[in-house]
């Protein structure tokens, strides 16, 4: 499906009706609707595939077990790079990535950090993709029957070397597409 936009007021209530924490936090869209893709690829900065370990046809990399948990998608990182880190917080020379997930601890959405330290970049199911400033703004429920993102329970890091080496530049690309989007709009 091609991107769809969609007003910036239109995006703003549905997307604040749907995540309350975003409202007064100052977030930003950052991409037309698009269903190429799901947070899960955004968080490894794949725009083109849908990432998921047990529903096929969706992408999963080679060799990584194909689990929907916790520690399915801590190993799957780590094959990209990824290391456990103690907090959210920016540091330079890494890029870091959250893990949501309920009260099961099944994962339930995941986040990348900005490059640049300004918040947190969330593609948010079929919607947009956004900048929120703090994790929490899209927490929610953690009960296993809600369409909440949960909290977080995982961030990891890696540093830029390694991002560079595994996509970090297809992020960047994502984002400058995106913006060419939003000018030509």
């Amino acid at each position: 499906m091609p991107p769809v936009f969609r007003s910036d007021s239109a995006s703003r209530i549905d997307l604040e009706r749907r995540f309350p924490n975003l409202r007064y936090s100052g977030w930003r869209r950052k991409s037309p609707l698009n269903t190429d893709y799901n947070c899960f690829a955004w968080a490894a900065c794949d725009d083109q595939k849908l990432w998921a370990p047990l529903l096929p046809p969706y992408f999963w990399p080679s060799g990584a077990p194909r689990e929907l948990t916790l520690e399915c998608f801590v190993e799957t990182f780590r094959s990209m790079g990824y290391r456990s880190c103690d907090d959210s917080s920016f540091q330079f020379g890494f890029q870091k990535v959250a893990i949501y997930a309920d009260e099961e601890m099944t994962p339930t959405h995941m986040a990348r950090q900005h490059f640049f330290g300004r918040g947190w970049l969330s593609k948010l199911g079929n919607l947009e993709d956004i900048l929120h400033p703090e994790l929490r703004n899209v927490e929610g429920d953690t009960a296993a029957s809600s369409t909440d993102y949960g909290i977080v329970v995982r961030v990891l890091k890696r540093n830029w070397w390694a991002a560079a080496r595994c996509g970090l530049f297809r992020g960047w690309w994502a984002s400058f597409k995106f913006l060419l989007y939003r000018i030509a709009r």
